[in-house]
């Protein structure tokens, strides 16, 4: 008897300190502002989840060497280019404020959904639409950045993580 409650309790304390290392390596945050998007763009909130994680690691006030801001690290000219296109310039000037980035970062996303298959998409997320059309005429079976390469892996790998322990 004695030897199965310790094993329920070893047991239990695995499953705990297993949901801590998940929660540290893959956090949840700005829930309300990445439903309320994906609500609004029909895109998947597990991928903005595995696309913020990826990009800022949740850090609201990240920036990058390149100038790409906030928790979806938009570059300033896209996200001038997305708000132009939802009819809100002022959007683009808040790229700080982490509703306005998800916002943005999201209907960017769409659109580039809109355009590729959801691996190209997050390609293109990061290295730029251009690279990606360009990659699919000449034929590439890889994309041609070995970054872009790793970051769809970890988009990817991070959207099904957060899809099955979310």
């Amino acid at each position: 008897m004695k030897i199965a409650i310790a094993a329920i309790i070893v047991s239990a304390a695995a499953i705990l300190m297993f949901a801590v290392v998940l929660s540290y390596r893959y956090p949840l945050g700005y829930e309300r502002e990445i439903k309320a998007s994906c609500l609004e763009f029909g895109v998947d909130e597990n991928l903005v989840r595995g696309v913020i994680r990826t990009e800022s690691g949740y850090n609201p006030k990240a920036v990058s060497g390149a100038g790409a801001v906030g928790l979806m690290q938009l570059m300033p000219q896209t996200a001038a280019w997305t708000a132009s296109k939802l009819g809100d310039e002022e959007l683009a000037q808040r790229l700080d404020d982490p509703a306005a980035n998800i916002r943005l970062g999201v209907a960017h996303l769409k659109y580039l959904l809109g355009k590729f298959s959801e691996k190209d998409a997050l390609a293109a997320y990061n290295a730029g639409e251009g690279n990606v059309a360009r990659w699919i005429a000449e034929g590439r079976e890889e994309y041609g950045f070995e970054e872009t390469r790793n970051y769809v892996k970890r988009v990817l790998k991070a959207k099904k993580i957060y899809e099955k322990w979310r």
